[in-house]
Order: C-alpha cells, then sequence, then structure tokens
C-alpha cells in the first residue's frame, strides 16, 4: 500500500464513520407526542342530556395538560395520566346549579377517537369523541 492509497482508505473510513454517526443522531431526535395531544369535540351522555365539551389536550411526553370548555367556560383538569397503551385519566371540577361536581374521566385513545366513562357520585356518564381538524 502506497503512502496515497493509505491516506484515501483513512478519508473513506473517516466518511464511513461520520455517515453512521449523523445517521445515529438523527433517529435519537425529539420524542413523539403522546396520541391524546389536540382538540377533541366531546359528546357526554348525561341525565340533562347530551352535552358537548371540547377538550384541549397539551404537552409531550413529559407530561400533559388537559382543559374542557364549554358555552360556560373552560376549566383546567388535575390528575391527568396518559398511559403507553393509549389510556388517558383526568378529573374536572365543574360548577352545576350552585354547587361544583367533580368528573372523573377514564377512557382510551385509539387513533383519532377518544372514548371512555366519567364518573361521578351520581353515577357514571358514557363519553365520546372525536379530535377536531384544524
Amino acid at each position: 500500500m502506497t503512502p496515497e492509497t493509505g491516506r484515501i482508505r483513512n478519508y473513506l473510513l473517516l466518511a464511513l464513520v461520520a455517515a453512521l454517526l449523523a445517521l445515529g443522531c438523527s433517529a435519537y431526535g425529539a420524542p413523539a407526542l403522546p396520541a391524546a395531544v389536540g382538540s377533541w369535540s366531546m359528546s357526554i351522555e348525561t341525565p340533562l342530556g347530551t352535552q358537548t365539551p371540547t377538550i384541549d389536550v397539551t404537552g409531550d411526553a413529559s407530561g400533559l395538560m388537559v382543559s374542557m370548555g364549554s358555552p360556560d367556560g373552560t376549566v383546567d383538569a388535575t390528575d391527568v395520566t396518559f398511559g403507553e397503551d393509549g389510556s388517558l385519566g383526568f378529573t374536572v371540577v365543574v360548577p352545576a346549579g350552585g354547587q361544583d361536581l367533580t368528573l372523573v374521566f377514564s377512557g382510551m385513545v385509539e387513533g383519532d377517537s377518544l372514548t371512555g366513562t366519567f364518573a361521578t357520585d351520581f353515577g357514571d356518564m358514557e363519553a365520546t369523541a372525536t379530535r377536531a381538524v384544524e
């Protein structure tokens, strides 16, 4: 091997190592957003009829925030959880006839659908939602 071919070989090896490092770093990237992130148009079957709040889920893999909006205003949720299996949970306290009503949601996100139940002191209420297109 001549000094010239040795130098070319070293340059090719260096280029290969650089390409492998670049490929490895690009695959590392930021984690994907949880599937629950987005705006949801919800329908809740209540004893007083169907209610249609909006659910806004924001955040990233480190944590989510949920707010529920209606014509009466917006409330922020507490105890927000999201599992790798698509399970979503949160608690909201809403004003109802001069009292506060605690709603504890547990459900599943599957693609652009969210289904679950709001547990209350007065029984469970079924809820479905679709992702709002923005």
